[in-house]
């Protein structure tokens, strides 16, 4: 496999993660909960409900990338990686503030748009650093089972 197409198929990450999570939940009537499991079900349970705050943005920014990372170096898609999480954080701005902060009706709106900004910031960035950290725990298992070949200096113009 080349780097773009493992790229290309990491960009799918979060959704297969969501899936994971969905089956989870689905499964968790079936078990008898504790405290202990209550609290490490919680992460899961936010990001199953997530879904509704990042589907768009990140759909538009997978998609985006994918485009963008045709005939494109190793390194150029590596560049763009370590940026991609501020491009979330941007598009998920965008979508709060069309679609949530015009139906707010808070005497203070630039108080609630500044605390939105950071809340949705603090997530975007760490959800968007945390799968680029299993993208690349991933990427290197398969370039030390030498599934992916190591292609850094030329473009790649084919999957």
């Amino acid at each position: 496999m080349k780097p773009r197409t493992f790229f290309g198929l990491a960009l799918l990450i979060p959704y297969l993660i969501w899936v994971i999570c969905a089956i989870v939940i689905v499964l968790l009537p079936s078990f008898d909960a504790t405290k202990i499991l209550d609290l490490v079900l919680l992460p899961i349970i936010y990001y199953m409900l997530g879904v509704i705050v990042w589907f768009i943005p990140y759909t538009i920014l997978a998609f985006s990338l994918w485009i963008w990372s045709k005939g494109k170096s190793t390194e150029a898609i590596k560049r763009l990686v370590g940026i991609a999480p501020l491009l979330l954080f941007i598009l998920t701005w965008i979508e709060f503030v069309a679609v949530v902060f015009p139906t707010y009706t808070s005497p203070e709106p630039i108080e609630y748009l500044l605390d939105l900004t950071v809340l949705l910031g603090g997530f975007s960035v760490g959800f968007g650093y945390l799968i680029i950290g299993i993208a690349l725990g991933i990427y290197k298992l398969l370039q030390k089972k030498r599934f992916i070949q190591d292609v850094t200096s030329r473009p790649i113009l084919e999957t």
